[in-house]
């Protein structure tokens, strides 16, 4: 793995009452990585505020990166280094954004990265940042220049004596059935019941040179099977085949006649006829769009092994190229279509963050917005149509209008809560030029919990339990507690011998500062303690009753 050290703190320059729209968000470079290798760059996440900040989500929008960690902690005014980690197979720009969702800022965390992959072989380096139409482009010129022409006979002399004698022992396998023979060249051939399998049907192109000879599609088969295999589309085999011997001929789910080869030279096939087509063109209309996503599929399943990267090597010996999709097979996942011309619109591709918002509890009317992050990771402008509340007391005060590729904004959503001791909830419909996302909002106003008082809408540091006062008492005390971020709090009391008296606080509360008024008129005189407890937080202390 190679470590790269990037120094970045995202610096948020916002308060409750000024946010800026300005993008803050430092850039990650990995800058050029070798594909196949790890690549990683590390970073800080800052926290500018005097509280403790929880990461509760971290995650990418691209799976070419991932993150080491996903949760932590940062303590006011401070940062902590963390990693993001690359790795592709494709020598190709990627561009992501890092979210971190958060407990104390009114927005996600956003860091944007951007990585290249590079292959270690320079023979391919003319495909660096190519797709779809220039890519197929620029491999037709690769797969065209300086091929030599062998002419029928020669290609299958080729074939039978030398490119698909792995043994060097003139033994040829049928790709279809499995079936070895001696055939130690082409008249040989025929006295076993051995033939030469056109991949791409001979009749669809009429038999011409080059492609009859093109031995990155010619393959040796048993006569029976290539009879059967006839000029029909490749596909899968549903219900009883007409005819098997591994392979096997039948009608897939449209209830059309196809022929299925046997599993190890299925990604073969697949990969010999995306190198014809992007070579010679959809001749006679053979490929179709639903014979190229099963051969897709089979690409994935049946991957490149020993043979079929000697055999192409082979080929090279005598016709002067290579099937570019035996070297790189993932070139077929930077094609949207082998046989058809199609041109690369720009398109967006929106998401958002958070998913799920929490607000500060609130007074009644009093107000607090939150910043819904609005990401466009895609290659063209994405449109934001509208920005909807299904609560009037969520009330959404601005969003862009659009958002550049690689960019984010803002959707502003301000908390109003019309009445006290309740809790609101609200779905934000944002609506794009590409997609509909929602995010889930919760507002609370005041206390859910009987008994307890907010005494302060200011965030605490860190969580704490005060000493009751007074203390003695008689009848009724306050006990103070401080919560930093939204948690669920019990608070109880317990006599000397360890059993629970009473239990004041079981819920969860959003941060602030409360007090409890505790009556104790139940309880005879005596020495009490009382516990507050959350997952990261316990504290104990005594109180005294006295009648």
């Amino acid at each position: 793995m190679k470590l790269k050290l990037t120094a970045l703190a995202l610096i948020l320059l916002f308060s409750d009452f000024a946010f800026s729209q300005q993008s803050f968000v430092q850039t990650i470079n990995l800058d050029t990585s070798i594909t196949k290798t790890l690549d990683s760059a590390s970073f800080y996440v800052k926290n500018p505020t005097n509280k403790v900040m929880q990461i509760t989500n971290g995650r990418t929008l691209n799976n070419m990166f991932f993150l080491r960690s996903t949760s932590f902690t940062v303590n006011p005014n401070d940062s902590v280094q963390k990693w993001v980690i690359f790795r592709t197979n494709q020598n190709i720009t990627y561009r992501d954004f890092i979210i971190y969702d958060n407990n104390v800022l009114k927005n996600s965390l956003v860091y944007y990265t951007v990585a290249t992959g590079k292959y270690a072989d320079v023979l391919y380096a003319f495909t660096q940042g190519l797709i779809d139409e220039p890519l197929k482009t620029a491999l037709k010129t690769f797969t065209t220049t300086g091929y030599i022409t062998l002419g029928y006979n020669v290609g299958r002399d080729r074939m039978y004596e030398s490119i698909d004698d792995y043994g060097n022992n003139d033994t040829l396998e049928c790709v279809y059935t499995g079936r070895r023979a001696y055939v130690p060249n082409r008249s040989g051939a025929g006295n076993v019941n051995f033939n030469c399998e056109h991949t791409w049907p001979q009749s669809f192109f009429n038999s011409n040179d080059p492609m009859v000879s093109d031995v990155n599609h010619l393959f040796p088969t048993d006569d029976e099977a290539n009879n059967r295999r006839a000029n029909y589309q490749f596909g899968i085999v549903v219900g009883t085949p007409t005819w098997q011997n591994v392979s096997k001929l039948g009608v897939d789910f449209e209830g059309q006649i196809c022929f299925e080869p046997r599993d190890k030279h299925k990604g073969n096939v697949a990969r010999s006829l995306f190198y014809f087509a992007v070579k010679y063109g959809n001749q006679g209309g053979y490929m179709s769009g639903k014979q190229e996503n099963v051969l897709r599929q089979w690409s994935v399943l049946d991957t490149v092994d020993a043979n079929e990267i000697t055999r192409n090597t082979r080929i090279k010996q005598y016709l002067n190229v290579r099937n570019p999709f035996i070297d790189h097979p993932e070139f077929i996942d930077r094609i949207k279509s082998t046989y058809s011309t199609i041109l690369t619109i720009p398109r967006p591709k929106t998401s958002v963050a958070p998913s799920n918002a929490v607000y500060d509890t609130l007074a009644k009317n009093d107000t607090s917005s939150y910043y819904i992050s609005i990401f466009n990771s895609g290659e063209g402008n994405a449109t934001i149509n509208n920005v909807a509340s299904s609560n009037g007391v969520f009330t959404v005060e601005s969003f862009p209008a659009s958002i550049a590729q690689n960019s984010f904004g803002y959707a502003r959503v301000k908390f109003k809560p019309n009445a006290n001791n309740q809790t609101f909830t609200s779905v934000i419909t944002i609506s794009t030029s590409d997609t509909v996302k929602t995010v889930n909002l919760t507002g609370y106003s005041n206390s859910q919990t009987a008994g307890i008082i907010s005494l302060s809408s200011q965030v605490p540091d860190k969580f704490a339990l005060s000493q009751n006062f007074p203390n003695p008492f008689n009848p009724t005390t306050k006990i103070n507690f401080a919560v930093p971020y939204r948690s669920f709090v019990t608070l109880k009391v317990f006599d000397m011998n360890g059993r629970e008296v009473s239990s004041l606080v079981n819920n969860t509360l959003q941060a602030g500062t409360y007090q409890y008024d505790f009556d104790g008129s139940s309880l005879t005189s005596g020495t009490y303690f009382y516990k507050l407890e959350t997952s990261d937080f316990t504290s104990t202390k005594k109180l005294i009753l006295i009648k």
